[in-house]
């Protein structure tokens, strides 16, 4: 049996809770933002419980991805690239050869191949709180860009 199953999913509410418990400034509500394309979510095959999730969206123009979180207790898995990879393949069925993200943990990022892009000359994408409560301190993202191949 597979160790999770990712299903596209309209359901916003759980998966606020989780972006929200991971500290993505996401406000935990039931209807999802009009900048979602799609959402997609890991589960326990066997309990169907969230193990992680992902947005596609579209902010300031450019298409983006958007939030991404993995439940703390299945860190370092490598669940974060599978659903990275879910928002890839649907940017690139579109045809879409460039993904923006406002970047809260950059060194993944950086580490999977993204691009540090210039905060002043990109587009406007960020998303932040200013005291962010998960982490203690001033939230500084960064605009990250990952180029597509065919």
């Amino acid at each position: 049996m597979s160790e999770y199953i990712i299903k596209e999913t309209d359901d916003f509410y759980p998966l606020s809770v989780l972006f929200h418990e991971n500290g993505m400034g996401v406000a935990i509500e039931e209807r999802s933002p009009e900048r979602i394309i799609k959402m997609w979510r890991m589960e326990d095959p066997e309990t169907g419980a969230l193990m992680a999730a992902s947005t596609f969206e579209v902010r300031d123009g450019v298409y983006t991805l958007g939030d991404i979180a993995v439940r703390a207790d299945l860190h370092k898995k490598g669940y974060g690239k599978v659903m990275q990879r879910v928002v890839f393949d649907e940017a690139r069925a579109r045809g879409i050869k460039e993904i923006w993200a406002c970047a809260k943990e950059p060194a993944y990022y950086l580490h999977s191949g993204w691009q540090r892009m210039d905060w002043d000359t990109s587009p406007n994408i960020a998303v932040y709180c200013t005291a962010c409560g998960k982490r203690g301190n001033l939230c500084r993202p960064e605009i990250m860009r990952y180029t597509l191949d065919d």
